[in-house]
This record gives structure tokens, sequence and C-alpha cells, in this order.
């Protein structure tokens, strides 16, 4: 069977994935973002207080535009490269929230920055002084409040944030439970794990950085005989948020990799429910 090499956003598989994933975050929003509201991640955070700003039709929208997006991650990327773009440059719920996450607001409140850079900030004389003559110049307050949900009522120069070793104490037990799988280090202190979730094959990279996130993860799953293949795909992404984990504390660290687990049989399910769905000739 012969099928096209690009991967259209209107194909009727990508509808039909696009539904599984809308029915799972329709879910998520009707539970007021609960799973959401866990993730250790500034991108989420953003995402977040960005949906508190819409009415519940525009939620919608943003939801029903993001799970076409999700769905495309499915296949290999050559196949859905413009598609891709199309959806992302032309899609009027994409575009308004591109420009809104872009503002002003959302560059210059420190709640947005991850808690290293927070805290470092914080610690800086002479970074303050900027922040302070910067902040001078603006015609509104930014946000330098922290969610509750990730790190409680902790002063920024209390909390503890979570270092590699601890993260990796909590990793590898979670994945060898539920993955039956051991790190192979790679370069670059990438650690893979490979192994299988029921009848699902998954790859999980996980990278400890102390540059950027304390923490980026992917998921790697695929079936080439069906041009399925989901590559380094998040739940986080899932949501058009991939920028890795950067509140991670000592306090909520086992939690949130707990959070993981359940975020890996998530995209499993999703995976294999994608893969039973019909080719079209």
């Amino acid at each position: 069977m012969l099928r096209s090499p690009e991967i259209r956003a209107d194909d009727a598989r990508v509808l039909a994935i696009a539904a599984l994933i809308r029915a799972e975050q329709q879910e998520e929003a009707a539970q007021g973002f609960s799973t959401l509201r866990q993730i250790p991640s500034t991108g989420i955070i953003k995402l977040l207080d960005y949906f508190d700003t819409l009415s519940s039709d525009e939620c919608a929208a943003q939801i029903d535009a993001q799970a076409r997006v999700a769905a495309l991650m499915f296949f290999p990327a050559p196949l859905i490269a413009a598609a891709f773009e199309r959806l992302r440059t032309t899609e009027p719920a994409l575009l308004r929230r591109a420009q809104a996450l872009q503002a002003p607001g959302f560059a210059y409140g420190l709640r947005y920055e991850g808690l290293r850079m927070h805290r470092m900030v914080m610690n800086d004389p002479e970074t303050l002084s900027h922040l302070a003559r910067t902040r001078a110049t603006l015609d509104f307050t930014p946000r330098d409040d922290l969610p509750v949900a990730l790190v409680g009522t902790t002063p920024i120069r209390d909390i503890a944030t979570a270092k590699a070793p601890l993260l990796r104490k909590l990793l590898n037990p979670m994945l060898r439970a539920r993955l039956g799988a051991r790190p192979e280090k790679r370069p670059g202190g990438e650690l893979v794990y490979e192994g299988m979730l029921g009848a699902v094959p998954l790859r999980v990279s996980v990278i400890f950085s102390n540059l950027y996130a304390q923490m980026l993860c992917g998921v790697t799953w695929s079936m080439r005989e069906r041009d399925l293949l989901a590559q380094r795909l998040t739940y986080d992404a899932l949501w058009g948020m991939n920028t890795g984990w950067d509140y991670l504390t000592e306090e909520n660290a086992e939690r949130s990799i707990d959070l993981l687990d359940r975020q890996l049989v998530v995209l499993a399910t999703l995976f294999e429910r994608a893969a039973a769905l019909p080719i079209a000739d």
C-alpha cells in the first residue's frame, strides 16, 4: 500500500489521534488542571497562568488546536514538518497563545524563572539593582510569587533545589519497576532506559543539567511500519511546553518522579491506542 510521504494536519489518522489527546486534555481541564499544577516546570506555570486569563470557550479552542499539533508529534518529523509549521503560523488559538507568552508580564516575572536562576538573582545585589531600575520603567508589577502547589510557602532563599544525585536515586527504582530498565550512560551525561510498559516498548532519555532545566526527559516510541514515531515526547509537550523541569526541590522531588511515572502510563496508553487506529487506503 502506497501512502503520501507528507502527513497533513487533516489526515484521518492525525484527526483520530488528536481526538484521543483532546479527550485526555479536556478531562484534565475539567479537573482544574490538577496534573499540570504538579509539573515542576516554568513553561507549564506560564501556560496555567495564561489559561487563567481565558474564558471557557477560549480554553476549549486552545485545547482543540494544541491536540491537533500534538497529534502530529506521533509521526516522523520529516513527514509532518510542513503541516506543523502551517498550524503554528495560521491557527488563531496558537497565535494568541504565542503572543501572550511573549508579553512583558511573563518576561519580567521571577515566578517564570527556574528556581536556581531565581535564587541567583535574589542573592546578587548588582542583579537586584539592575532589576529594580528596569522595573521602574514598567507600567505593571511583575509576578514574583512562587506556585504554592509546587513549593508551598517556603521563601525562595530557603528552598533547597533538587540535585542530580537525589533525582537519580528516585528515578532508577521507578523506571526499573515501571519498565524493567536500568540506565545506560550515553555521551553528554544522557541516561537511557529501554524497556516495556505493558505491551508498549519505550525508551526514556534523561539529562541532568547545571545550566538549563534541572532535568530534561523525553520518551521515544515507534511503529515505523505504520509511519508512527514519537521521539523525545513528553506529557508537557502534548500541551505545547517542553522546557524541562526547573522547579524541582528536595521537598517535591519524590512526588515529581511519581508524577513522571504516571505520565509514562498516559503516554504509553496514547501510543497503544494510536497504533490500533486503522490506516486508510
